[in-house]
């Protein structure tokens, strides 16, 4: 990844990434009318990857589906269970 210090980029830039940090505005930079990059707070960046993360890990996904099933049907789940530590299933509290 490169990394480029703020005090390198010219004022209004640096205003930008200010307005992005306090108060997460995000620009979008677009090349002849079409979104080409996006500025978003180093916070959100990393929130983005993580959702990304999750949603590419089918174990670890199938496993948040089956506690957000497990809260509609007013069951509750053990940690245990969601980690695997136990059989899925095994100690339910209804």
């Amino acid at each position: 990844m490169k990394r480029i210090d703020l005090l390198d980029l010219p004022e209004d830039s640096r205003d930008l990434v200010r307005e992005c940090e306090a108060q997460g505005a995000r620009t979008v930079f677009e090349r002849n009318g079409r979104p080409v990059a996006v500025l978003v707070s180093y916070d959100e960046y990393m929130a983005l990857r993580e959702t990304i993360e999750i949603a590419n890990d089918p174990m670890l996904y199938a496993k948040i589906e089956m506690a957000e099933e497990e809260g509609r049907t007013g069951r509750l789940l053990l940690v245990e269970d969601l980690l695997g530590d136990e059989p899925a299933g095994a100690d339910h509290v209804e």
